[in-house]
C-alpha cells in the first residue's frame, strides 16, 4: 500500500465525515454548510498538491494542473439522505476491510481517487500533456445547478470523464427524467406520505384511510385501526432509481393492501405505477443501443393545487432509451394515467459516444491492462456529469459484480477494491493525459 494511496483513504475519511446533504443555503454556499465546508477541503487538498483552485461561491470548485487543450474529471460532494439504520456511521468507519459511509462510493471516494492519482504522477516527475481540471459539483442529486453555474460563467471541457458509474467504462446513459403527475385523491384516503426523492426506491410510505379496514400486519406492512380511521406503513428498501429491482417500493406494498382491501381506484393504481419497466403505465419501451426503461415513482404526496384542491402528488423517475424523448413519454403518461396534469421537473438527455471513440478505446485499455479483463463498453440508466461534456463518458468506481450499495443504507467498499479502483485510475489517467 503506497503513500499515495494511505493519503488518499486518509482524506477520504475526512471528505465522507462531513455531512453534505443539501440543506439550507449559507454565505458560503447554495447548497448549505456541509457542502461549503467539502469544497473548502477539496481545494486546500489541491492547493498542497500544486493544482490551481477557485471556488465559485459554493456552487462547484475546480482544481487544475498543466496547459493546454482542458480534459475534464467531473464528479460531486453532495450526497443523498441517509438514516440511522447503518451498521456502521454514515459518516465514516472503517471495519476490518472494509470503509462505510456516504459517499464513498457515489461520489467522494472515487473523485479523491482520482486527485490523488494525478498527484503520484506529478510527484514521479510525469508531465501532463493537457490541462487537467478537476470539477467538483456541489449539487448532483438534487438538480445540477452547480453545472448550470459553471456554464454560465466558464467554459467546459470538449472531453472527460467522470468517475460516478460503473467500470469498464460507460459510453451510453439513458435519457433520465423527473416527472410531476398529479392524479385524483382516491376515495377514502386522507392522506399519504412516501419518499423523500424521485431518484431513490421509497421505502417507507405511510397512509390514513377514513374508515376501519383489516388490522393485518407483517415484517413489511404495519396496519392500526383507531377513532374510525385505518392507519398504514409500508416499509420497503432504498435502491438507486436507475435500478429499481434492487429495492423494493414500499408503496407496492401500501397499493397491494388497499387494492385488497378497497379494490376500485386502488386496484387502478397498483396496476398503473407496481411495475419497474413501466409496463402499467404502457411505457414499457427498449431500443438496441441503450435497452429498457425503468420506472420508479419515488414521492406520493397529498398537496394543494393552484385551486387548493387536494391532489395526489407523485415524482416518478423515468431512465428511457436513447432513441426516445421526453416529451413522447410525456404524452404516454398523461393517456396511461388519464390526467393532464404531468410535467418535466427535471432531466438530463441521452448520452450516446460510439464504442470506438478514442477516449472510449484508451480508457478501456488501461481498465483491461489492469484487470487482466477484455471488458467492452456498457449502459447504464444513472445519470452523471459526462452529459455536460461534448465527448464525455462515465468511468467507475463500481466494478463488475460488485455488489450496489449507492444510495442505501450501509455504503460501502472494502480496501482491496478501493486499491484497485487507485491502480485503475492511476494508470488510466497515466496513459491518457500524461507523458
Amino acid at each position: 500500500m503506497n503513500k499515495y494511496f494511505q493519503a488518499m483513504i486518509q482524506k477520504t475519511m475526512q471528505l465522507i465525515a462531513i455531512d453534505s446533504v443539501q440543506s439550507t443555503p449559507c454565505p458560503s454556499s447554495p447548497f448549505g454548510e456541509g457542502v461549503a465546508k467539502c469544497l473548502d477541503l477539496v481545494c486546500e487538498t489541491a492547493k498542497s498538491m500544486g493544482m490551481t483552485t477557485h471556488n465559485e461561491g459554493g456552487f462547484y470548485c475546480t482544481c487544475d494542473i498543466g496547459e493546454g487543450e482542458t480534459f475534464g474529471i467531473l464528479g460531486h460532494i453532495d450526497v443523498v439522505p441517509y438514516d440511522d439504520d447503518w451498521s456502521a456511521n454514515p459518516l465514516g468507519e472503517i471495519k476490518g476491510d472494509t470503509i462505510y459511509g456516504r459517499g464513498i462510493l457515489d461520489d467522494k471516494g472515487p473523485m479523491i481517487c482520482c486527485l490523488y492519482a494525478v498527484h503520484q504522477l506529478l510527484e514521479e516527475g510525469y508531465m501532463p500533456k493537457c490541462k487537467i481540471r478537476f470539477i467538483f459539483g456541489g449539487n448532483e442529486e438534487s438538480g445540477w445547478k452547480c453545472i448550470d453555474k459553471y456554464n454560465e460563467v466558464d467554459v467546459m471541457p470538449e472531453k472527460g470523464f467522470s468517475p460516478d458509474g460503473d467500470f469498464p467504462v460507460i459510453n451510453c446513459e439513458k435519457g433520465l427524467v423527473g416527472y410531476d403527475v398529479y392524479l385524483d385523491v382516491p376515495k377514502g384516503m386522507i392522506d399519504i406520505d412516501g419518499g423523500s426523492r424521485g431518484n431513490i426506491v421509497m421505502s417507507k410510505c405511510s397512509c390514513i384511510i377514513d374508515g376501519k379496514l383489516s388490522a393485518e400486519s407483517n415484517d413489511r406492512l404495519q396496519v392500526e385501526v383507531k377513532d374510525g380511521k385505518t392507519y398504514i406503513t409500508s416499509y420497503g428498501k432504498p435502491a438507486h432509481a436507475s435500478t429499481p429491482w434492487e429495492g423494493v417500493n414500499a408503496l407496492w406494498g401500501l397499493l397491494e393492501y388497499l387494492s385488497k382491501n378497497l379494490g376500485g381506484e386502488y386496484t387502478i393504481l397498483k396496476e398503473r405505477l407496481c411495475h419497474n419497466d413501466g409496463s402499467g403505465a404502457n411505457v414499457k419501451l427498449s431500443d438496441e443501443k441503450s435497452g429498457k426503461l425503468t420506472f420508479n415513482v419515488g414521492v406520493a404526496k397529498i398537496e394543494k393545487d393552484a385551486d387548493g384542491v387536494d391532489k395526489l402528488h407523485l415524482i416518478i423517475d423515468i431512465r428511457h432509451p436513447v432513441t426516445y424523448t421526453k416529451e413522447a413519454i410525456l404524452g404516454m403518461l398523461q393517456d396511461s394515467l388519464d390526467t393532464k396534469y404531468v410535467s418535466v421537473r427535471n432531466f438530463h438527455d441521452p448520452l450516446y459516444i460510439d464504442k470506438n471513440n478514442e477516449l472510449v478505446q484508451s480508457l478501456l485499455k488501461s481498465y483491461n491492462k489492469v484487470t487482466g479483463e477484455n471488458a467492452m463498453p456498457i449502459t447504464i440508466g444513472g445519470g452523471t456529469y459526462a452529459r455536460a461534456l461534448k465527448c464525455g463518458v462515465a468511468f467507475g468506481p463500481m466494478f463488475p459484480g460488485m455488489e450496489s450499495v449507492i444510495h442505501q443504507k450501509d455504503e460501502r467498499l472494502s480496501i482491496s477494491d478501493f486499491k484497485k479502483m487507485y491502480e485503475v485510475y492511476y494508470t488510466a489517467i497515466k496513459d491518457l493525459l500524461f507523458n
